[in-house]
Parts: C-alpha cells; structure tokens; sequence
C-alpha cells in the first residue's frame, strides 16, 4: 500500500531542495583578499572604512575569479539548456544606462534596431536638470558616489519603459527623483519603481505587470511617500523577506497580469557569476509568481537560467532549475541575473561590454525563448554610445570578448543578425 501511494505522488523522488544546489555550495580556496568585499552587505561604507574601499578599488579592476564548483558545473550544464527565442510575443532588455561625465544625445542608436517588442532599459542615474552634472560640484551636498546626467541622454533613447529604482534613485534627494520621473514621463516612456506597485502594459495579446526592486539606495534615507521597493537582496546574514514581491505579483495576476516581470538591481558588482544566495533568491522568486526575472547591477554579464515550474520530471540540482508552487500550474520561468551595461564610460572591455536580452513568450504564462546579442560602449570624445559587439571583431580584444561571453553563456541562445 505504502509503494503504491509513493508511486502515486509524483515528487517522491525529489530531494529536499534544501539539501542539494544552489543551497549547499563547497566553500571556495585561495581568493583574492578583495573577493568578498561587496558593498551590497551594507556592512562597510565607502570612503569611511578605508580598507574595505581600497580591496574594492581592486576587485573593480580585476574583477572577482570564478565561483563554488557547484556553480561551475550547474552552469556548464545549464548553458546547454537555453532555447532560442520561440512563439509569442517579446520584450527586450538592457542593462544599466550609467553615465559618469556629460553625454550627447543619440547614445544608443546603432543598437535601436535589435531590441524587439517591449523595450526596457534600467537608468541608473538621476537626470534632474536643476541640479549640476559635475560630480565635484555634488559631492558636498550629496557624496562623492551621487551621480546625475542630462536629461538629454533619454533624447532618441529606444526604449518604452524604464526602470527607475537602483541604488543611485535617490542620489539627489526627493526634488531629484521627481525631477527625473518628470523627464521620463515628457519623452513618453513609462517608468517603474518609483510607487511600489506594478505597471500593466498589454503588448501582443497578453498583459505583462512589471515589478521593479533594489537592494539598497547608497544608504541614503528612503524619501518620504516614496516607495523604491527596496529588499536587501545583497545581505548575507539574515532571511531575505520576500512577503512583498508574493503580494505584488498575486496582485497583478488578480488585474489581469498574463505574465509577470520581475526588474531586480541586485547581485554583486565586478562579479562573473551570481553568489549562490542570488541563485537561492532567483528560485524564490520564481516560486513567487514570476515568469521572468531580470537583473542588473553587477556591471558584468552573468549567465542565465530557465525555471521548470510544477514539472516532477525534472528534479532540482545541478544543471537545473526546478521549483514547486501551492497552485500545481505547469509553466517556464528564465532568469537573467545581469545584463552588464547598457552605455557606461566604466573603464574595462568586460564594464564596457553588456548585452541586449530579448525573450519571447508563450500564452500558458510561460517564457517560450531567449536570445543575447553583446554591445560594447565606445568613447568617441565626447560621444559615448553603444554599438554591436560583431562591428568591432577585427579587434583581437573585441573577438576575444566575443569568444569569452559564447563560453560564458552558451552560443546556443546567441542572437542572429537583426
């Protein structure tokens, strides 16, 4: 009797996902002091701890090596997995929109022509244009680390929709956040992340609710009747709270929301693969009700993950992502965990480099596809602006960079010509 009960419940052969991967990682040997020095535990500040900062100065430059065996391996296996772009509708994404030093309009017109469908952008910087653009004249109001930018970086800027909480969307204070939205909304784009609720936009069909989160904002204080969506993704010393991503996204698929866009600024910056508390967090949310999550923040490219949802075929572990949900609702999830930069002046071929992700969806609220097509940003003084990584390749480091982001990612969801 007992064997045939087991054989009728169809996860019996599923292992506590707590006790295999991404939950259980060996511990990684012979890092570099700065390797786990990530200013997103909120544990140090810059400038103010002094050592830390310096370590940090470094890992910027080098960037953190490898990650747990585990991760290694799950992503060898994973990169294999990845389908290309299928049926249904598509939305694009970029990484972070981040300028340092005064930019012309038209930054990323060589690239408009590849984002499909809906297309989203995280601007990580205010564009506030009562306030001085010269991080000198800021820094004694605001901090070395505010940034803002002329709202004429938006001019042209081929996007519908753009992410408006990071860890820089308060920089300026609250006059800078409603400065910013009110530039975003002059040139038509919608904005997100800055009410703590989701945004409804039908495209093709389906109605997709938008979802935006940071993990901090620079540790300055959360304006008042403002809700930036802040969740601590980057702490390590205690249970990230995610009651407020399950409420949003139930809420969402109560207004109508077919498919469900989770936009999360997290991870840890200079950083080639996401820690496997990320991978934990990206499960989460999966099992939260997402279809899609999206990350940026690292300023690096990570790798990608497609989700089983209610599949028992397909145990978790290694090589998989594979969550259980209370409603038994069979379905595909994806998580990108970075896009790197979108159009930087980082200094660096891997800062320097991010990609346009463009996924494809089904009906069933599944993704159906995937696809990534690398963009470098270049500084033509004074123009900075992205362009295709493929224009670049008669470059022995542009080629190279192109041979490390197919190994890194696998070439299998690598974009065709537009």
């Amino acid at each position: 009797m007992i064997t045939a009960l087991l054989a009728c419940e169809p996860y019996a052969g599923w292992p506590d996902p707590e006790d295999v991967f991404p939950y259980v990682v060996s511990e990684e040997e012979d890092l570099p002091p700065y390797a786990d020095i990530r200013v997103e535990t909120e544990t140090w500040i810059p400038l103010v701890d002094l050592e830390e900062t310096g370590l940090y100065v470094q890992k910027a430059a080098a960037l953190r090596p490898g990650a747990p065996l585990e991760t290694l391996l799950h992503f060898g296996e994973m990169r294999s997995t990845l389908p290309p772009l299928g049926p249904g509708p598509r939305a694009s994404f970029t990484g972070d929109l981040m300028m340092l030093d005064g930019v012309p309009t038209q930054v990323a017109d060589a690239v408009a022509d590849r984002l499909q469908g809906l297309r989203v952008t995280n601007l990580e910087t205010p564009v506030a244009p009562s306030f001085p653009t010269d991080r000198e004249e800021l820094a004694p109001q605001f901090g070395l680390y505010a940034f803002n930018e002329s709202p004429s970086i938006l001019d042209g800027l081929p996007v519908d929709l753009v992410q408006l909480t990071n860890n820089h969307a308060n920089d300026l204070g609250p006059d800078g956040i409603a400065e910013t939205e009110q530039e975003v909304d002059a040139r038509g784009f919608l904005g997100v992340g800055l009410h703590g609720e989701a945004l409804l936009v039908e495209h093709g069909g389906q109605v997709f609710a938008f979802l935006a989160y940071t993990w901090g904002l620079n540790r300055y204080e959360p304006p008042p009747g403002r809700d930036l969506g802040i969740v601590p993704f980057g702490h390590l010393d205690e249970e990230i709270e995610l009651d407020r991503v399950v409420r949003e996204a139930r809420r969402a698929r109560a207004d109508g929301a077919t498919h469900v866009v989770v936009l999360v600024h997290w991870g840890y910056e200079y950083e080639l693969y996401p820690a496997p508390s990320f991978l934990v967090l990206g499960r989460r949310l999966v099992e939260s009700g997402a279809d899609l999550v999206v990350g940026t923040g690292p300023h690096v490219v990570q790798p990608a993950e497609w989700c089983h949802v209610n599949q028992p075929a397909i145990p978790p572990g290694i090589g998989t992502c594979s969550v259980r949900t209370p409603d038994g609702r069979r379905r595909d999830a994806a998580i990108l965990y970075s896009l790197g930069d979108f159009v930087t002046e980082l200094p660096g071929t891997e800062l320097a480099t991010g990609i346009l992700a463009t996924v494809s969806f089904a009906e069933d609220a599944s993704v159906s596809g995937l696809a990534w097509d690398p963009i470098v940003s270049i500084h033509d003084r004074p123009v900075t602006r992205a362009v295709p990584l493929e224009t670049l390749l008669s470059d022995p480091v542009y080629a190279a960079e192109e041979a490390r982001l197919r190994a890194h990612l696998g070439p299998g969801w690598r974009a065709g010509p537009p």
